[in-house]
């Protein structure tokens, strides 16, 4: 099979694939525990935040979270200047925050990249300090951010985007780095997008209409990471599957660290065993039960935590 003809299947699958197979996403088991009315989204970055082409993530993030909360109200904004790097982007952060709640969505560096690789008075220290600043001033104004990592230029027979994509190798580790420091999250594009062929890009560095709806995927999962660390109701899921033959799951999420106590009674009210005993921090969960000695029947399980007590039936059969 000739290469050209490689890139044209793999570009023929990648928006077959995306288009059709994945217009619904895959929605988090704890999204029923949301504890609030409303998510708002403020996206925050260059071109590929703006939209190139006619085409941008933003209404597919913002469809793939109303297709996962249902009766929560949904916001997302856009915020993105094409050109722009992390430095120019600084003096207009204050205002595409102001009066705004929710998640921050970060994805600016590509721009610095490009000025390294051509040797302009600019440093990665200045990415690392712009970075930090957006940071810090995100959770001063109570946002939860989310730094996107930046996707490879198409280096192809072009020196300064192969050095450039050195650069955004170096940028995106410390993006990585900063998380883990700020202990925020980390949507990590360019492992997505990849450089096989570059089959997802319009251009030399911009993402096709299959592209930007993968991006919406890798925004919306970590979302969906957020919202299960931080910002959950206390529940208790029904045990899958349901009936039960021999083993079974059990989802619960937590508002904030405590005990987990899960028992299993009989129908009648009478203890049987405990499920689970341990101490658990803020976020969902999800454990799996042997119950292959049990007899055929309906039983209880019941969840205590923080002085609450949940409890769901399930039906043990052979």
């Amino acid at each position: 099979m000739s290469y050209r003809k490689i890139i044209f299947l793999s570009v023929i699958f990648s928006i077959f694939f995306l288009s059709g197979y994945a217009q619904a996403p895959s929605c988090s088991a704890a999204a029923k525990f949301y504890g609030k009315d409303s998510i708002n989204v403020t996206t925050f970055g260059a071109s590929t935040v703006e939209g190139v082409g006619g085409f941008s993530f933003q209404e597919d993030l913002l469809n793939n979270i109303e297709t996962c909360y249902p009766g929560v109200i949904v916001s997302v904004t856009k915020n993105g200047v094409s050109g722009e790097t992390t430095t120019q982007g600084l003096a207009r952060f204050p205002g595409a925050i102001a009066g705004r709640t929710g998640f921050i969505l970060i994805l600016m560096g590509a721009n610095d990249a490009v000025q390294l690789a051509k040797k302009e008075p600019y440093k990665l220290s200045d990415t690392e300090r712009n970075m930090r600043y957006y940071i810090e001033a995100s959770l001063k104004n109570h946002l939860i951010p989310i730094i996107g990592t930046i996707q490879f230029y198409n280096d192809q027979n072009n020196q300064l985007y192969k050095t450039a994509n050195l650069y955004i190798n170096q940028i995106n580790a410390l993006y990585k780095r900063l998380a883990l420091e700020y202990h925020i999250y980390v949507a990590d594009v360019n492992r997505s997008l990849g450089r096989d062929f570059f089959n997802l890009y319009q251009d030399i560095v911009h993402p096709n209409a299959a592209g930007y709806k993968l991006i919406s995927y890798v925004w919306f999962d970590a979302v969906n990471r957020a919202i299960e660390d931080r910002l959950l109701v206390v529940g208790l899921n029904q045990n899958y599957p349901n009936p039960v033959i021999d083993r079974t799951s059990i989802g619960f999420s937590l508002s904030q660290a405590g005990r987990v106590l899960i028992k299993l009674y009989g129908i009648n009210g009478k203890f049987i065993k405990t499920l689970h005993d341990s101490y658990q921090n803020a976020g969902y969960r999800v454990i799996n039960v042997p119950l292959n000695e049990l007899d055929p029947g309906v039983y209880i399980y019941s969840m205590q935590v923080g002085g609450q007590l949940l409890s769901k039936k399930m039906i043990v059969t052979r």
